[in-house]
């Protein structure tokens, strides 16, 4: 009997179980399509809110008004902040700035290259700073001791004289080319600001203009070079034909070119420039007078380098000048080192080439092309491709002259070229060189770029 009663509660109970089992299947059953009712609606109502928002259109009308209105908010800062009085040192300040801003200057590895004193230029710069008139020794010129690009700059170093009579005159000693440097960049953009403002009779457009070079690989030059000195060779150029007195541009332009030879052969593009500026009638006399004081400037200072290399026996080395090797360095990086100095000012001279062909100024055109194919022409020839093209300077200054007529227009298209200077370099860049310099973001120096001489 007993086993009987066990028998049916078992069954009891299984059964039980079965049914509770039944349940709950039934239960999730009903709870499942309850949720996928659900799911249905909230995607069907998600498509219709879909289907509802309009279309993003990209037209071209919208870009160009989208570019309008940034261009236009870069003119009206521009006119706010950088116009009125004291016009050409605010301009110079936000050149400076955001030259430093774009392309910030190594320092942290300039300090230390320059109080060790190893490099051949830096050496070779520092006996001359002492002595300007003393000979280089000849194991730094020997390309099989020192490193042969080093060598070959030494090798040219004797006759440029400028850059370390100044130093002797100043006491900086081996910080000459960095203190001269950046009081060349200050002085450089100041002037260029004026010259810009004489050209184009606009505060906004000038300033578009000159704090548009900033950015660019030239306007880091006067801050960042430690070993050339170029800043003081731009500098000087754009002084000697800023002057108005034949004979102050006559020996300005000596000085240049006892900074560096290139300067001569940019001869013809700043006569040029003196021709252009000085176009009309009652100007002309004092265009041609200061264009004859840069030919006299060129024989002054060929006849007082002939003096001077006999008497103190100084010369000037010919070493690496139109080799194969260069010429295929600099031809196998094309275009990127051109573009790279100027960024996009460099549209401005074929704005210039092409005014003068719309107006089949035949004359002018070719006279351009020649003065210019002149001083560009030494950049193919020598290793420092990028340091030379900063020679055609000039050629920017002539441009503006063919952008008078309609303001808006010009300061639109200058704040254009600004504007894409500003999208060529990353600033995060620039912004990680400064947190890696100033304390306490790196107390340790890292390893810094090795320079080539």
């Amino acid at each position: 009997m007993q086993m009987c009663r066990k028998r049916a509660l078992g069954h009891r109970s299984s059964a039980q179980n079965h049914g509770d089992l039944t349940g709950r299947v039934v239960h999730y059953s009903i709870t499942i399509a309850k949720t996928e009712k659900a799911a249905g609606g909230f995607y069907a109502e998600l498509e219709n809110s879909i289907g509802s928002v309009p279309s993003l259109e990209v037209s071209r009308p919208r870009i160009l008004g989208l570019i309008d209105r940034v261009l236009s908010a870069m003119i009206r800062l521009t006119e706010t902040y950088l116009t009125g009085r004291y016009f050409c040192l605010k301009v110079a300040i936000a050149a400076i700035v955001l030259s430093m801003l774009m392309n910030f200057p190594p320092y942290r590895w300039m300090v230390p290259a320059l109080r060790e004193g190893r490099s051949p230029t830096l050496r070779a710069m520092q006996l001359k700073v002492q002595h300007p008139l003393a000979q280089i020794p000849a194991e730094l010129k020997d390309p099989t001791i020192a490193k042969r690009r080093a060598s070959s700059h030494v090798n040219k170093m004797e006759l440029r004289l400028t850059i370390p009579v100044l130093g002797w005159i100043s006491h900086t000693g081996i910080w000459t080319i960095v203190v001269w440097n950046h009081l060349a960049g200050f002085a450089f953009f100041y002037l260029l600001a004026a010259l810009a403002l004489r050209a184009l009779q606009d505060q906004v457009s000038a300033a578009l203009f000159v704090v548009g070079l900033g950015p660019t690989a030239f306007g880091a030059s006067f801050f960042s070079d430690y070993f050339f000195g170029d800043g003081v060779a731009f500098f000087l150029m754009l002084l000697s034909v800023a002057w108005r007195r034949p004979v102050l541009a006559c020996l300005t332009y000596v000085a240049a070119g006892f900074c560096d030879e290139r300067v001569i052969l940019a001869a013809p593009l700043l006569i040029f420039y003196l021709l252009v500026r000085y176009a009309q009638e009652q100007k002309q006399s004092q265009g041609r007078l200061l264009s004859l004081a840069i030919v006299a400037g060129v024989v002054l200072w060929a006849v007082l380098r002939l003096i001077l290399a006999r008497k103190f026996h100084l010369a000037t080395g010919m070493t690496d000048i139109a080799t194969p090797a260069i010429l295929r360095g600099t031809l196998s990086g094309f275009p990127e080192p051109f573009l790279g100095v100027f960024r996009s000012s460099w549209i401005l001279f074929p704005v210039a080439l092409l005014s003068l062909f719309t107006r089949r100024n035949w004359i002018s055109l070719l006279t351009l092309l020649a003065a210019f194919a002149m001083a560009l022409g030494p950049a193919f020839l020598v290793w420092d491709f990028s340091r030379s093209l900063g020679y055609v300077l000039v050629a920017f200054l002539i441009s503006l002259y063919f952008l008078q007529g309609d303001r808006e227009a010009s300061r639109k298209f200058l704040a254009a070229v600004l504007g894409l200077n500003l999208l060529y370099g990353p600033l995060s860049r620039s912004i990680l060189q400064v947190a890696g310099w100033v304390p306490p973001f790196s107390k340790t120096p890292g390893p810094g770029p090795t320079p080539l001489i």
